[in-house]
């Protein structure tokens, strides 16, 4: 379809030419043609190592999913852990041979599934492109097992987890799917051009296998660093191991067969145990919605659904299921006037820097120019009024997005992390909300500002002031054509010191939010000033 238009508008365009007296033929004049300098087993080799990473991903969650789920969740459910507790094997070797049988059967699926499609691909069943050629080496083939096998560790060792911390089977189903999802972004790093592997992308996990595996594929064996994305994963694989083998060896987790006193109690006491469920199918409707139905294919009807239907209706559903108290889940509170100061400072301070955050990740995640413009023509259609696009990019968002992530989300897990932990956890929850990659950290960024806004001010309200002028002034921006991006260093560097001075006013004004998890001080030194101020 593409060529076709490119004809039919070259054809326009010549017709144009020679109606206004050009006498010449416009496709003879500079005529452009291309070359591929690379072999037929290297273009086949780039698609083919694009996806590579991403499909054994499937194949191992897909089936270290079934084992995993049974092996802990299943046992659970049947009361049949409890039994294995009481032999002669010790807690360590439990949970070491759980590990590697669902590495064994993850790695055995997928052999068998790549060894189906090669099979498919040598009798024809597929039907391959003609220039397709297809080139393995024994050295090729070694070398991505190198790497595959500490990636199945670790996933093996995450599905552990995730079944050991829900409660039956259905629970650590209904888990693995928003699992899945997120485990997708690392593994198309591969896809995105421009990332190299001698990069920072080689101490990101899972996302330097991607990379790695796209230029072994078009035959660049770059050792040194194959090694240390090797090193790498086997650090990140030998973590996984050890804290799965922690967690289960919790009592609370494996042995847990009466119902603990929130179960009992239910309402509000239940909710915190609850909070991550209902923020994961969150997730999965945002994805799949999205995706499959066509009603929802405009930007408007898209931005509406999301804000008012998944965020506002869930934590509608949320307050009347646990029957939790308006005020003190949304955090409907009042501030310190002097907060509103800093506020203001920190939005246009705010917008630089986390414009310099996004211009420091593009170094490690490089985003192709066409794919910023398509996402600004999509963000900002040009057929809805300014006043539109106002209301639907700051208003809706401010409200609810803040009383969805700085509302529920942040109340259900007040008690669960301290506050440094817990404004990292939201922000990150809040930055994978927004689904496409390269926005991931530059907004999981400004939802860690607004939770430490909300932590410090104990108040939803100077959150969804930030959050709104952050979106309105970059709005405006955009529309008038300044280009933040562009800034030299020193502007990043005087918008940090006037984002600090904004936070030091809120810091100086605090009225922190009630209720936290205590740091270590705290338990030590009941002084502490993050107590909230009566």
């Amino acid at each position: 379809m593409r060529e076709f238009l490119s004809r039919a508008r070259g054809t326009e365009r010549n017709a144009l030419l020679r109606s206004h007296g050009f006498r010449a033929n416009p496709d003879q004049i500079m005529p452009a043609g291309e070359t591929n300098v690379a072999s037929a087993a290297q273009v086949t080799g780039s698609y083919i190592g694009r996806f590579l990473t991403l499909f054994v991903l499937i194949f191992l969650l897909s089936a270290g999913s079934i084992v995993a789920m049974d092996s802990i969740a299943g046992e659970k459910e049947r009361g049949t852990l409890e039994t294995l507790l009481t032999t002669a094997a010790r807690r360590g070797e439990i949970v070491a041979a759980k590990q590697l049988l669902i590495v064994t059967a993850a790695l055995i699926v997928t052999v068998v599934q790549i060894a189906n499609l090669l099979a498919y691909v040598t009798f024809k069943v597929i039907k391959l492109p003609g220039n397709w050629v297809i080139e393995a080496p024994p050295a090729t083939i070694l070398t991505l097992l190198l790497l595959f096998v500490p990636m199945a560790a670790f996933t093996a060792s995450i599905l552990l987890m995730l079944s050991a911390y829900a409660k039956s089977y259905k629970e650590a189903q209904l888990y693995f799917f928003p699992v899945y999802l997120v485990s997708m972004i690392p593994a198309m790093a591969g896809v995105i051009p421009g990332i190299a592997l001698r990069s920072a992308i080689v101490l990101v996990p899972m996302a330097n296998v991607s990379v790695a595996v796209r230029e072994i594929m078009v035959g660049k064996f770059d050792w040194p660093m194959i090694a240390a994305v090797f090193l790498v994963m086997t650090l990140a694989a030998a973590w996984a191991v050890r804290a799965s083998a922690n967690m289960l060896s919790q009592e609370s987790l494996i042995t847990a067969s009466e119902a603990a006193a929130a179960d009992i109690a239910g309402g509000s006491a239940l909710f915190p145990k609850h909070v991550l469920r209902w923020y994961a199918v969150m997730g999965v409707v945002l994805f799949a919605v999205a995706l499959n139905v066509p009603q929802l294919g405009t930007f408007r009807a898209q931005v509406l659904f999301n804000e008012l239907v998944i965020f506002l209706g869930a934590v509608l559903l949320m307050i009347r299921k646990y029957r939790l108290n308006v005020r003190e889940a949304l955090a409907l509170r009042p501030v310190n006037p002097l907060a509103w100061i800093g506020v203001l400072l920190a939005i246009p301070s705010g917008i630089v820097v986390a414009t310099g955050v996004f211009r420091l990740a593009s170094l490690v995640f490089p985003v192709p120019e066409r794919v910023l413009e398509q996402f600004g023509r999509d963000l900002m259609p040009k057929d809805i009024p300014f006043w539109q696009l106002l209301v639907l990019i700051s208003i809706l968002p401010a409200i609810c997005e803040e009383i969805a992530f700085r509302g529920t989300l942040l109340y259900g897990l007040r008690r669960k992390f301290r506050p440094i932990t817990l404004a990292l956890v939201v922000g990150v929850i809040f930055g994978l909300f927004h689904v496409a990659l390269f926005r991931i950290l530059p907004t999981a960024f400004l939802g860690v500002i607004l939770t430490g806004i909300a932590l410090l001010t104990g108040s939803i309200f100077p959150g969804m002031l930030m959050h709104a002028g952050n979106n309105a002034l970059s709005l405006w921006l955009a529309q008038s054509g300044h280009a933040v991006g562009n800034l030299t260093w020193g502007w990043y560097l005087a918008a940090t010191i006037g984002f600090a001075l904004g936070f030091y006013i809120l810091y100086r004004a605090r009225t922190p939010y009630p209720d936290l998890r205590p740091p270590e001080t705290d338990l030590r030194h009941p002084t502490s000033d993050f107590r909230p101020k009566q």
